[in-house]
């Protein structure tokens, strides 16, 4: 009987402590916030800092090895945003090379080290680098070339 007893409180008091979780109020992401002031209109959102991507068809890649990413924004100072892609041992990096009315090159380096018999992973990284142009790179055609390096 007393067993019976402590396993009923046991079941109440569990139950007790059981509520009912309650889904958190969601908020509206904060690019969609806006601040309300009596008297006044909304704050606007804060403008980007970064221009945005680069239509493909203003991308000739061309030179790129077969499933080489093809991603490019353009920020502000002519700056630009090129996905490169690197694995193992290898360092991607970039050169901007000519620069004209009508067009841009620039060359994707994947650097391997020179020691055939180094250890390396056999992963695939697609770090973002920034290169900047002389001037903005606007309406001009985009470039892209490959090459491969040993250090």
């Amino acid at each position: 009987m007393i067993g019976a007893a402590a396993v009923l409180v046991l079941a109440t008091a569990c139950g007790q402590q059981q509520a009912t979780p309650q889904a958190p109020a969601e908020s509206p992401p904060a690019s969609q916030e806006l601040t309300k002031v009596p008297g006044r209109k909304p704050a606007e959102p804060p403008a980007q800092d970064q221009g945005g991507s680069v239509p493909a068809a203003q991308i000739d890649s061309g030179a790129l090895p077969r499933g080489y990413p093809v991603e490019v924004s353009a920020g502000e100072g002519g700056t630009l945003t090129i996905t490169g892609q690197e694995g193992g041992c290898s360092q991607a990096s970039a050169e901007v090379g000519e620069q004209r009315g009508d067009r841009v090159t620039v060359t994707m380096v994947e650097t391997k080290p020179a020691d055939k018999n180094t250890m390396c992973t056999m992963d695939m990284r697609y770090p973002p680098i920034t290169v900047r142009l002389d001037e903005p790179l606007g309406d001009r055609l985009l470039v892209l070339k490959y090459t491969q390096r040993t250090e």
